[in-house]
C-alpha cells in the first residue's frame, strides 16, 4: 500500500485535482477549491434566493470549470 504523502511533503499526484462548482439556475457562478467554501456559499445564496435552483458541481479539471466563473 502506498503512502499519499512522502517525507511530510504531498507529492503532486496525491493532491486532489477537483473543483467545485457554484451553478445557479443552470448557469455557473463561481468555483471553489474547498467543498466546504462551496457549500457556504450555496447556503447563502440559497437564504437569499428560496425559488432558484442552487446545485454544488465537482469538475475534474481547472479549464472546464473556469468557464465563465469566477475563482475563489
Amino acid at each position: 500500500m502506498g503512502y499519499p504523502m512522502e517525507n511530510g511533503i504531498a507529492t503532486y499526484s496525491s493532491v486532489s485535482h477537483e473543483y467545485y462548482v457554484l451553478q445557479i439556475n443552470g448557469r455557473v457562478i463561481s468555483m471553489y477549491r474547498r467543498y466546504a467554501d462551496a457549500v457556504k456559499a450555496g447556503l447563502e445564496f440559497k437564504y437569499q434566493f428560496p425559488h432558484d435552483d442552487i446545485k454544488v458541481c465537482v469538475k475534474n479539471s481547472a479549464e472546464e470549470a473556469k468557464q465563465d466563473t469566477v475563482f475563489h
